[in-house]
């Protein structure tokens, strides 16, 4: 036997070997965040994945024991992702037993890969092969596989998706510590995953068309899910150790009465001497909850209030404060020994990240643009 690897077997490989070495960091690290085990597995998922088109292009599928063998793990990486998302934002997130519910589509498919596998390993002549595969409806069945993948995928990635905003909603309302992630990592992970069904599905619906383009335009799609893989990896290893809070959506309370004028006038006020006198956004772990117990008022009046009058969430609120502190103390010849990462967390800021991206997005610039623009303004 002659392999003879191209450079798209090149490419496939190093994604494998990528995505197998970062899942085995994100086990190593399950232990101290669940959301990397299930990480981990879909990364795997995809990996393995990946040696269906291996052995087309290395010339495997004839060779006795290859062809045919029972390697279609598509089914299974929907719900693993989606439970990644999941215990993502969960940190506290339980495996019930019931919910193996979700892997009965992919064991289904493998008890049947399994058999039509087990049946045409009693011949070596890959003809014969062909015909029991026939016998069992095997391409019929495997074009079924394809797309119940995708509709998964669509699915998981939406009820994931919902799970990903509550838990961005929530955080934007209540807290205002920004070592907690936003999560805008997976934003291009989700756009990546879509992508790529939207690419199978619109290839699958192409095959009774373009039957003569067959081939480079699933070689194209193996490429992008090598890519992803390599993504996947890296990504999912740079966060393998972000733990966001546990946060949970309360109950919606009972209607409160509309704030009078009064009432709204009062609440921004206190909130005015807990800002300019108090200086209580230069508390890192500052949350709306402490916050409206500090002023004695209700949360959700002071959440009300916040949303109407400056039109922000409690937390781009509170950040927009820290930034404005951050730009008295660059003015200020006093904190000329401070870094930018020192200044930051004077000011508030718990994470170096969310600090830079922050300054930028209400300033316009860096601050290290912010600091040499003012320099060389004239001092009145």
């Amino acid at each position: 036997m002659n392999l003879q690897l191209s450079l798209f077997d090149l490419l496939i490989i190093i994604g494998m070997f990528t995505g197998t070495i970062c899942s085995i960091l994100l086990f190593v690290n399950s232990k101290k965040k669940k959301s990397n085990k299930y990480l981990g597995l879909a990364i795997l998922g995809f990996v393995w994945l990946n040696t269906k088109i291996l052995l087309h292009s290395l010339n495997l599928w004839e060779i006795h024991g290859f062809g045919f063998f029972p390697n279609g793990i598509e089914l299974a990486i929907p719900p693993l992702f989606y439970f990644y998302l999941v215990s993502l934002v969960q940190p506290m997130f339980k495996f019930e037993r019931n919910q193996w519910l979700h892997f009965s589509p992919f064991f289904l498919s493998q008890v049947y890969a399994i058999l039509v596998y087990i049946a045409i390993m009693q011949t070596q002549v890959y003809s014969e092969k062909r015909i029991i595969a026939h016998s069992f409806l095997f391409n019929e069945v495997k074009h079924i596989e394809e797309y119940l993948t995708i509709i998964s995928t669509l699915i998981y990635l939406y009820f994931g998706y919902q799970h990903i905003q509550k838990y961005r909603n929530w955080l934007s309302k209540n807290i205002a510590d920004t070592k907690y992630s936003e999560l805008n990592f997976l934003n291009i992970l989700l756009f990546g995953i879509s992508f790529i069904s939207v690419y199978i599905f619109t290839n699958l619906m192409l095959n009774p068309v373009l039957t003569y383009e067959y081939n480079w335009r699933w070689t194209l799609g193996h490429v992008f899910i090598a890519v992803l893989v390599y993504y996947l990896g890296l990504v999912g290893y740079k966060n393998s150790d972000l733990v966001p809070p546990e946060f949970s959506i309360k109950p919606k309370p009972k209607q409160l009465k509309n704030l009078t004028d009064e009432v709204q006038s009062d609440i921004l006020s206190k909130l005015k001497i807990a800002i300019d006198e108090d200086k209580v956004h230069l508390n890192p772990k500052l949350s709306l909850q402490e916050l409206a117990s500090l002023i004695s008022v209700n949360d959700t009046h002071l959440s009300n209030s916040i949303n109407t009058y400056y039109g922000e969430n409690f937390r781009a609120f509170i950040n927009k404060k820290r930034v404005e502190e951050v730009k008295k103390c660059l003015a200020n010849d006093n904190f000329n020994n401070l870094t930018f990462i020192g200044l930051a967390k004077e000011c508030g800021f718990n994470s170096e990240a969310s600090f830079y991206r922050i300054f930028k997005k209400v300033v316009g610039i860096t601050p290290k643009q912010y600091l040499e623009k003012n320099r060389k303004l004239p001092k009145n």
